[in-house]
């Protein structure tokens, strides 16, 4: 991933440097550097926070690069196990989050009709609470399958594996009881993650 997570990076300032274009521009030179260089054996892929604020801020759709030049479409998004905490849901939660004011297409609907021809990648996913609150994150482990059974353009999930995000506040550990660990390797365990490479 080249500079993953760039919507929080922008500075809507003509002139800054790092207007959405700014970034959009940045990929495309790299990617078109790369290239021009004979690379041949890289995959890219532009991820995106997939936050609702940043959604509905003008300039978001400016930080994409162009299909040209992206290989894969990535989200980087979390759900809260905690009901009624920020985030809570399930899996399809993440996927379907749109712009603040319940605007435009959720982020899944968004990727796979403006950049149909695009695998997506979940870059970056996990179900947490908070810190010394332990919650049964089953639910959400369980969501999964049935979505990606949904979603025929999702190619990759990554679980992010942390007890301690850079939030500073949230647990995103597999392992935070023994159920939510059993819960995991369940979901795990399912032959749809058997892929051979080569």
């Amino acid at each position: 991933m080249l500079n993953h997570e760039p919507e929080n990076d922008v500075i809507a300032k003509k002139g800054s440097g790092w207007e959405a274009k700014d970034f959009a521009a940045m990929y495309r030179h790299t990617i078109k550097r790369l290239e021009s260089k004979g690379v041949d054996n890289a995959i890219n892929v532009m991820a995106y926070m997939g936050n609702e604020k940043w959604m509905a801020q003008s300039w978001w759709a400016d930080l994409y690069p162009g299909d040209d030049v992206v290989d894969w479409i990535g989200l980087d998004s979390y759900v809260s196990a905690e009901k009624g905490y920020y985030h809570y849901g399930k899996f399809a939660d993440l996927l379907d989050r749109k712009a603040t004011g319940n605007k435009g297409l959720g982020w899944y609907d968004w990727a796979t009709t403006k950049h149909a021809s695009k695998p997506i990648m979940i870059a970056e996913w996990g179900v947490y609470h908070r810190i010394g609150k332990p919650t049964d994150k089953t639910a959400g482990y369980n969501s999964v399958l049935p979505e990606l059974a949904k979603r025929p353009g999702i190619k990759a999930i990554v679980y992010f594996d942390t007890k301690n995000d850079d939030e500073g506040n949230r647990d995103i550990s597999i392992d935070s009881t023994k159920n939510n660990l059993a819960a995991f390797k369940k979901l795990a365990a399912n032959p749809i993650f058997n892929v051979k490479i080569g």
